[in-house]
């Protein structure tokens, strides 16, 4: 995998694995760029820190990940902004916004992962103000409540990061959502979207 990105920037390294140095799941180059490989995590929660070999990717490890199986579900095409365009596939915008949700609930839990929770919570509210833009709020509701539904596990992470955004941002999500949810002609009570005082952030 290194000297295949070598061959775009030689300047690509791998970086060990903070659990395991003898692998790497992720390449950095001297512009800032970055390669990070990540696999799907069904297993415990404490392997979610292991890398996981992959003899498919030559050398690389991936990342395990929760949560990914939703996120990547029914992929997009779209454009990478560079020169006459470079055509890649991504995750739905509206399973990326539900995901971020998520995944700062997580990240709340130490204090590495605190700014990183706050990232992600300012991304999904961007992302539902584009999808609000487009009157794609269904598509948002959508995702949101096949998410929800998915279990208690999942709504209390959803529950968990709306209450940690600011508050400008909550009300972007919950605006597009509850507009999204009347569409489909689903109270929006029923998942999670009742008005609450905005929860302060621990202090780290």
């Amino acid at each position: 995998m290194l000297e295949l990105l070598h061959e775009v920037d030689p300047t690509f390294r791998d970086v060990p694995h903070i659990a395991d140095g003898r692998a790497s799941t992720q390449f950095a180059s001297n512009t800032g760029y970055k390669v990070e490989f990540l696999t799907r995590n069904y297993g415990k929660a404490e392997y979610g820190d292991t890398p996981a070999r992959m003899p498919a990717l030559g050398g690389a490890a991936a990342q395990p990940l929760r949560f990914l199986d939703f996120l990547i579900h029914e992929p997009v095409k779209s454009v990478l902004l560079h020169k006459s365009g470079v055509p890649v596939t991504v995750p739905a915008p509206e399973r990326f916004a539900v995901h971020k949700v998520i995944v700062a609930a997580r990240r709340l839990r130490d204090a590495a992962g605190y700014a990183k929770s706050s990232k992600d919570l300012h991304q999904a509210a961007a992302l539902a103000g584009a999808l609000a833009v487009s009157r794609r709020h269904a598509d948002l509701a959508l995702a949101w409540t096949e998410a929800w539904e998915r279990g208690p596990t999942w709504r209390e992470a959803l529950e968990t990061g709306v209450s940690y955004m600011q508050p400008e941002h909550r009300d972007v999500l919950q605006e597009t959502l509850e507009a999204g949810l009347e569409e489909i002609d689903v109270d929006p009570a029923e998942f999670g979207l009742t008005s609450r005082p905005s929860a302060s952030p621990p202090r780290m």
